[in-house]
């Protein structure tokens, strides 16, 4: 069941680099929901790390997507459209690669956990 989370947060973290904000939010809180309702045989602060990490995902998305409509209805005119346009492009990538960012350092962070959690302290071994 590890490999399976470990998975759905690759593909989290791969449709937030590609910047498929709604996918990407779907996947979060499908994956939470998932971690909330299903009992594993994992550590308790291991599912609570994945959960972290699909909220986080799901609501960093929903807020760059307040941000563009805050920013559409801040346009006067006609004339504004293509600027927000491009403006749009560029905000839209570089904050969908410092999402995909943050979600990888956190993943990083579940797998050394784990790592840690599966490892037995030398005190123990004996």
């Amino acid at each position: 069941m590890l490999l399976g989370l470990f998975i759905l947060s690759g593909v989290l973290i791969k449709t937030s680099l590609l910047g498929l904000g709604w996918i990407s939010i779907a996947i979060g809180l499908s994956g939470y929901l998932f971690c909330r309702w299903f009992h594993f045989n994992l550590d308790i602060k291991l599912i609570g790390k994945f959960r972290r990490l699909f909220i986080t995902a799901a609501a960093l998305h929903l807020l760059v997507y307040i941000g563009l409509i805050t920013k559409l209805f801040l346009i006067d005119s006609l004339e504004d459209l293509p600027t927000f346009l491009i403006s749009h492009l560029v905000f839209h990538h570089i904050i969908s690669a410092t999402i995909a960012a943050v979600l990888t350092f956190m993943a990083i962070g579940i797998y050394l956990l784990q790592q840690k959690i599966k490892t037995p302290y030398p005190q123990q071994l004996r």
